[in-house]
């Protein structure tokens, strides 16, 4: 009796399939049953990230009214324990921007010769209020406040898999609070490293429920040896 190699073989192969789809359905099972509760996951996230020590960042913030989108800043930079560097656009007026802040010390690129030039932060407006995008991850300090979260499924941000979470919360930023309410947040959190990767923010203003706010966010290279350009005078 001839056994029929080409058909044994397929068999094999058959059976290792079948052995990996039942491995990753139980590697699956395990992470679902052990996935912790929306609103817990979404609150170590939240300290997960605010902790870290540096990241780049990149952030657009836009205005939507009467059907038409806006955009107000199109930034980017990187922050370590040092300090904060960003740079971009504000398409609103027409201007760019690049900003260094190190200590208690400001520093704007001049348009016209290029240089450096040092911008007092003290008095009546605060450096948060000057520019909110100096603290990029302002706006996810809400623990302290009542909010509900709801699991959105699972999404890649580059090759990160990440857990979709929808949060709706009041949202503590002095600055964005000023004119804006009722803050809805779409998070991409990291289902490995735990740290927020994307995240949309959406917002109505306090006077125009058909006014809207909406901030795009994209961080990446947490708690790397970043360094910062120093600006030069």
């Amino acid at each position: 009796m001839k056994l029929n190699l080409s058909n044994l073989k397929w068999k094999w192969v058959a059976f290792l399939l079948l052995v990996i789809v039942f491995l990753c359905g139980i590697i699956y099972l395990y992470e679902e049953v052990n996935k912790l509760p929306p609103q817990e996951a979404v609150k170590q996230s939240l300290l997960h990230t605010l902790q870290a020590r540096s990241y780049r960042f990149q952030v657009q913030a836009s205005r939507l009214l009467k059907g038409q989108e806006i955009i107000l800043s199109d930034l980017h930079g990187q922050k370590n324990s040092q300090g904060i560097y960003l740079q971009g656009t504000l398409p609103l007026i027409k201007a760019d921007v690049e900003i260094y802040y190190v200590g208690d010390t400001l520093y704007r690129r001049d348009p016209f010769t290029k240089g450096w030039v040092m911008v007092p932060t003290g008095g009546r407006v605060g450096i948060e209020e000057l520019m909110a995008e100096l603290n990029p991850l302002g706006v996810f300090d809400f623990l302290d406040d009542n909010f509900t979260v709801r699991y959105a499924g699972m999404e890649k941000v580059g090759k990160k898999k990440c857990r979709v979470y929808e949060v709706m919360t009041r949202g503590e930023n002095k600055y964005l609070e000023l004119f804006w309410q009722d803050f809805n947040y779409i998070l991409w959190v990291d289902k490995k490293e735990k740290f927020i990767r994307r995240a949309q923010i959406s917002a109505e203003h306090r006077d125009n429920s058909e006014h809207c706010l909406k901030i795009v966010f994209t961080l990446a290279d947490y708690n790397l040896p970043l360094e910062l350009p120093s600006p030069v005078q």
